[in-house]
């Protein structure tokens, strides 16, 4: 009898676990594909814990394997390389950037900000986002031999040669006319650049109190002020002025006074006097 329940108990048993490795079997085989995603996830974690993650922590000892200047327009790709001071062959790392922006954002050749963006794939890159100073109007020589100087948006002499009949030609006396030129000029073109292209001469003066501007589509002169919070609106007011012939009698008009705010005075051709 003791053997016949011992052989009973150990069927029970080798059932039992049957039982258990036929659910086992069945409930793998239903969720194959999920444990071989979870598998490929897992080795994935793995290599980057591996290989990927050291190098992310060591970056500042891994030199790019490509520097890339976006917007490039005027300079080239060795003229920008001499901006930032390191030749083809020499290695750039992460830690040189700082260094790079300095000289990028000091150069006369690039206005406004930098920025650098990293890409890891396929290559190890550095591009980097800026934008190319460009010329923005031609100084009148004080000496008659002398050529016209190009200025750039920069607000310093722009290096590349540019056709000067194609831009602004301003007067100016004293540094700081040709500071307010510059200024006046990115104001008028950011906000209205068909009537910067329109500009033929400017005068600027800090001592008057003035810009004079000369027009190439109109016989009379224009007064803007010295308030740079004002040009935005100055710019529309002689829009919609110039617009209107019958009520400014334009052809009448010798000078056009839009120093003060919302107001224009006019100063008749007879009279002949700013």
């Amino acid at each position: 009898m003791l053997g016949y329940h011992k052989r009973k108990r150990e069927q029970a048993i080798e059932g039992w676990i049957s039982k258990k490795k036929t659910t086992i079997k069945s409930y793998l085989f239903a969720r194959k594909k999920l444990i071989i995603s979870l598998c490929v996830l897992l080795m994935l974690c793995i290599g980057a814990f591996v290989y990927v993650l050291p190098s992310v922590t060591s970056d500042q000892f891994r030199h790019f394997s490509r520097i890339t200047p976006k917007n490039l327009n005027r300079l080239s790709a060795d003229a920008f390389r001499k901006i930032i001071g390191y030749d083809y062959n020499e290695k750039i790392y992460a830690k040189d950037t700082a260094e790079i922006r300095v000289r990028l954002e000091a150069s006369n050749m690039i206005y406004g900000g930098v920025r650098f963006f990293v890409k890891w794939f396929p290559y190890y890159e550095l591009e980097i986002e800026f934008i190319e100073a460009n010329p923005l109007f031609a100084l009148i020589p004080q000496r008659q031999d002398f050529m016209p100087v190009i200025y750039s948006d920069k607000g310093e002499i722009y290096p590349y040669s540019a056709n000067a009949a194609d831009l602004p030609v301003v007067d100016a006396k004293e540094f700081g006319d040709v500071v307010l030129a510059t200024k006046f000029l990115i104001d008028m073109r950011k906000n209205d650049v068909l009537l910067y292209s329109r500009i033929s001469q400017l005068i600027p003066s800090e001592a008057e109190r003035q810009i004079m501007v000369f027009f190439n589509d109109v016989d009379f002169r224009t007064k803007f002020s010295l308030d740079s919070d004002y040009w935005k609106i100055a710019f529309r007011h002689y829009r919609q002025l110039t617009r209107n012939t019958q009520v400014l009698n334009i052809e009448l008009v010798d000078v056009l006074d839009l120093r003060f705010k919302q107001m224009a005075y006019t100063t008749e051709k007879k009279e002949r006097s700013i």
